[in-house]
């Protein structure tokens, strides 16, 4: 198989996949973007077709986007850099991405996926976690997860009774009678965006 004929079957591929996958010129500029882009972005494919890259992306992260640019151009395969790019409602959406200089085209292909969800759920643990004093922030995540009240004492150190302590006191200052109920109201307050509750 022909190297063109390679990246046009790469090109096909990407239309079906849910992540962004993008071609820039060694100048910094698309070539090419899959579909996937306005989904993500809310930008159709040719809002970004002849534009830079770094145009998009959030001015506050173009410096390490330069930089991370200069190492896929220097023939560095990268995976794993995350930036922020402008969608077009205004938000921030948080790209992480895969990466290579692809030598022969003279272009580089990126992958883009989008993690803001995970990013949100990440702002969103911390903001729950800033009513509670540094121990019971341990003891609250581990109860967000299956261990029991048995195995979180274990994890931590702590003797059962303590540990009971200090769950009750957390279901306390969140109003609820009991992990169930915590669970409940951490996923709706994450999924309204207004956690802890009372927030405005």
């Amino acid at each position: 198989m022909k190297r063109k004929e390679a990246l046009e079957l790469v090109m096909t591929a990407a239309q079906f996949s849910p992540d962004a996958t993008f071609l820039v010129d060694e100048r910094g500029r698309i070539r090419y973007v899959s579909h996937a882009c306005a989904e993500i972005f809310g930008f159709g494919p040719s809002a970004f077709i002849d534009q830079q890259i770094i145009d998009f992306v959030v001015p506050s992260d173009q410096d390490a986007t330069l930089r991370e640019a200069n190492e896929v151009l220097a023939g560095r395969k990268r995976v794993g850099f995350e930036n922020r790019y402008r969608h077009s409602d205004g938000s921030d959406v948080y790209i992480t991405w895969s990466a290579r200089w692809l030598a022969h085209e003279r272009l580089r292909v990126g992958v883009a996926r989008n993690v803001t969800d995970l990013r949100r759920r990440d702002t969103e643990l911390a903001a729950m976690l800033v009513m509670l004093a540094p121990h019971e922030r341990k003891v609250l995540e581990l109860l967000l997860t299956e261990a029991t009240e048995k195995q979180i004492a274990e994890r931590l150190g702590l003797a059962v009774s303590t540990t009971h302590s200090y769950i009750t006191g957390i279901f306390r200052k969140y109003g609820v009678r009991g992990r169930a109920g915590l669970m409940s109201l951490w996923l709706k307050q994450l999924s309204s965006g207004n956690w802890p509750p009372g927030r405005r």
